[in-house]
This record gives C-alpha cells, structure tokens and sequence, in this order.
C-alpha cells in the first residue's frame, strides 16, 4: 500500500468514522465504510467507500459524484449500482459529494453560493477522489470509470482530459462546456455512456451531441425521463444496464503489464500482456499475438487490444528487434542502419513472442491466435510454421509470397482470415492486394475468408480507416478460439 501523510489521514477517518456504519452493512457481499480524503486545495471531501470483499487483485474501479446542490451520494449507495459493481462484479466504488454540498460545507459556504471561480475547482474534487481510490490495495489505477451528473459531467470530462486512470464515462442529465466537447472530439479510446430523460430538453441535447461527437465504437445513450439521477427510479433495469456497461468497458479491459522477452538468437524484446477482465478464477482464456508492420510498432494494435480483451481474449503486443526499445549499437536500428540479414530473422522474434504468451499462467497455450500486418504477415507465417499451439491468424495485406510462406498456405490446416484493399501498391513490390487474392487463393483450409476493400489503405491502418473491421476481427477470434 502507497502512503502518504495526507493518505494516512485520510485512512484512520474512515476507520473511525466507518466501524458503525459497516455494521450495519455486514450482511452485504462487500465492505461499505464512510471515508474522508483531502484535494489539493485543503478541502476535506466525504464519501462511501465500497470494496469486494474476495477480489482477484488488481481489481477495476468506479467513481461516482452526485450532483452538486442537488442530489446527495446516497442515491448510489442505497441504490443497486455501488453495492452490485462491488458485490457481483468484484469492482471498488467510491461515491463522493461535491465541495458545498451534504456533509462538503466549508465555513458554511453552500455551492449555491459559489463564484464561477469556486465552481471551477470541482475538477480538484474529480482528482482527489480518483487518487484515493486508485491508492487503495489492489486497485488497478489504470482502469478507473468515472459518473457525473449535471454541471459535475463537465468537470469529470476535464479530468479525464488529463487523467490516464479513466477509461470510462458515465454522464448523466449533463453540461458540456467547450474544452469538455473538444475532448470528446480528440479521444477516441475513451468510451463514454451518456444517459437523459426525454422530457429534460437541455439536458437530452448536451448528452446527443456529446454521444455524436464521440467516435468511440462502445460510446452509447441510454434514455428515461426525469432529470440526473432520479430516472434510475423511472425505468426499470437502467441501473443495472449502465453497471454492465462500466463492466465491459471498463473491468473488461483487464490489467495491462509491460513485459520482455528473449529470442533465441539473444534479442531483448519489450511488449504488452493485456489479460481480459470479465473472466472466473481459474479459467484459462484464449490469446492473440499482434505482429506490428514494417513502418508501425506495437501501438499500432492499441484499440484492437482493447477490443480483444473485452470479447475475453489475453492479447500480447510488442516491438521488433530493432525498434524503439528494442533496438541494439551492434546490430542496428530498423529502418535507420537495420541490416537485411537482421530483418530476416524477425520471424525469430514471432516464436519466441508466441513461446512467452503460450507460458502466461490463465493462458491456454493451444488456443492462440495471430493478426500480422504487411511484412509482418511473411514473419508471422514463418514464426507460426510447424507451432500447432496457433489455431488460426488474420492477414492484414499479405506481403510478397515466397517459396517458404507458399509451401506453409498450401499445407497448414489454420483457418486464415485475410483483409486487403486494392488500391494498396507498393512500387517495389507490386499490389498487397493482389498478394493477397493470392494467398487466400492457394490457402489450403476451407474455412479460410477474404475481404477486399477498394479504398481502405495498408495494414493496420485499415482499423483506422474502416470502423467495422475492428468487430470482424474480434468475432473472428472469438469464433474460431472459442471465446464468449
């Protein structure tokens, strides 16, 4: 447990103020205590911390503010949303109040009588209370999802902004100033759920235009009628919907590591383990290997992974032997001084990647999967030949065809998806488009799929420029590994 002098303060007030209140809630399937913690500018905020009481560490997060001068924190906590995300979900929840609100009064200050100055530090309050939960044990402090309602949706899309800890949004009944709607138009790889009640006309137009301007594919709205929180006693099962919402999109995720491996010719390479989220103890899930491009590097598969996990799939990135950390004075820097010798061997890099995912614990090792881009595509068919630990792959613009990669299309029993656009020429090489017809052509499984698009660019790119093939690979996987 991180400590500071603030934090253990901040502890030893929720203890003495939470014995009797969780007491009260023994009976429950969660620890439900009352806890105090400070922001940067000395305020003392109260909240309700809820905590699962056998989670798997680390364990995904929720912040969830009332409505200021409104509404008070106990309509998520005497509600199903805090207790069931902790109680059934295994997810911590802290529910706060904002500065001048409840039990928030400084020197008798109501938020209704704050200046437009005073009102601008509600984004300390999002902070604080964002750092204390992330600051207790087993909190994961990069899977944070975060509730507002009101003016509070615009200062919790200005933290989020700045906050690497949030990878949700809930906005209920919302404001939106105009940094918090250029936000939304910037980042894509937030998800944000708005919700609004039909009769509530301001607040139904802040919301569609905040869904609107997101282009996140898991972004959604829900609708009721009333205003802020009160609607989840108006339609029945909404509490429950936005719960399993912040469960996918956020818990989902799953923890991320960073991670190295060796190759067997003495190559240190760096990647990322994604491990899905929504997955019971003990069970071993299917994996993906992402082999990058030539002119790409590991984060090019970022929102994919994202995307993997979520549909219950382990998935691990990393770089080629010389890239970005992963590069070596003696042996070069790829595409700088990379000698051609060096670049032949990254099929070296493809095993010994799959050897490392095949040895995670809760990894299958005979359900592993393989999206390659470009000349990835060559390594990842050479890595793979004689390894009956990967059961299928995706082929985003199959690289020339040479004797070695043709002799494993013709014989492999793997099922291949393959994806291409027509349009991509390389004016070395010839079509990737035409490659691919090709190896899809001479592919041996039956099962084996192409698409062709005409306007959809190279690689990985293509998950940029067609929305919907991001999905198809995931339910590709999904079927052909055996996911949920």
């Amino acid at each position: 447990m991180r400590r500071s002098n603030n934090r253990a303060t901040s502890l030893l007030t929720a203890v003495s103020l939470g014995m009797g209140f969780l007491a009260a809630f023994a009976a429950r399937g969660h620890a439900q205590t009352v806890v105090r913690f400070p922001t940067e500018d000395g305020m003392m905020l109260y909240g309700t911390l809820h905590l699962p009481k056998n989670p798997r560490p680390p364990f995904a997060g929720a912040v969830m503010f009332a409505e200021p001068q409104w509404i008070v924190r106990s309509t998520y906590d005497g509600g199903n949303m805090a207790p069931d995300l902790a109680e059934k979900h295994g997810m911590a929840v802290l529910t706060v109040d904002f500065r001048g609100t409840a039990g928030n009064i400084h020197k008798g200050r109501m938020f209704q009588t704050f200046s437009p100055k005073e009102r601008e530090k509600l984004q300390l309050d999002v902070r604080a209370a964002i750092r204390f939960l992330t600051d207790q044990d087993g909190v994961d402090p990069h899977r944070i999802a975060l509730v507002a309602v009101g003016l509070g949706t615009d200062y919790a899309l200005r933290e989020a902004a700045e906050n690497p800890a949030v990878q949700g949004l809930v906005l209920i009944s919302g404001t939106l100033s105009e940094p918090a709607r250029e936000y939304i138009r910037v980042r894509n790889d937030i998800p944000i759920l708005t919700i609004a009640g039909t009769d509530d006309k301001e607040g139904f137009r802040e919301m569609s235009e905040a869904l609107y301007l997101s282009r996140n594919k898991a972004s959604n709205m829900f609708l009721s009628t009333g205003h802020g929180t009160t609607i989840f006693s108006r339609t029945a099962g909404l509490a429950d919907k936005v719960s399993l919402w912040i469960v996918d999109n956020v818990k989902g995720l799953g923890p991320e590591t960073e991670i190295s491996f060796k190759t067997e010719d003495g190559w240190s390479l760096h990647g990322k383990l994604r491990r899905p989220g929504n997955v019971d103890a003990g069970v071993r899930v299917p994996s993906v290997l992402l082999v990058h491009g030539a002119q790409h590097d590991q984060e090019t598969y970022y929102s994919l992974s994202r995307a993997l996990a979520k549909r219950g799939l382990a998935t691990l990135s990393f770089d080629w032997r010389g890239k970005n950390r992963d590069l070596s004075e003696t042996r070069g820097h790829y595409g700088v001084n990379f000698p051609p010798e060096e670049r032949a061997k990254v099929y070296l890099d493809v095993k010994a990647a799959l050897d490392f995912l095949a040895s995670q614990d809760g990894v299958d090792p005979n359900r592993i999967g393989v999206v390659a881009a470009t000349l990835g595509t060559s390594m990842a068919l050479k890595g793979v030949d004689g390894d009956n630990r990967v059961k299928t792959m995706v082929m985003l613009s199959q690289y020339a065809i040479d004797d070695r990669d043709r002799r494993f299309l013709t014989t492999t029993d793997i099922p291949i998806f393959f994806i291409a656009s027509l349009e991509d020429r390389n004016t070395e090489l010839g079509s990737l488009g035409d490659f691919t017809v090709e190896a899809h052509r001479i592919s041996k499984n039956k099962m084996t799929e192409l698409v062709l698009y005409d306007d959809a660019g190279r690689g990985s790119e293509m998950l940029e420029k067609k929305d919907e093939l991001e999905g198809m690979i995931v339910r590709w996987f999904q079927d052909k590994l055996g996911s949920k």
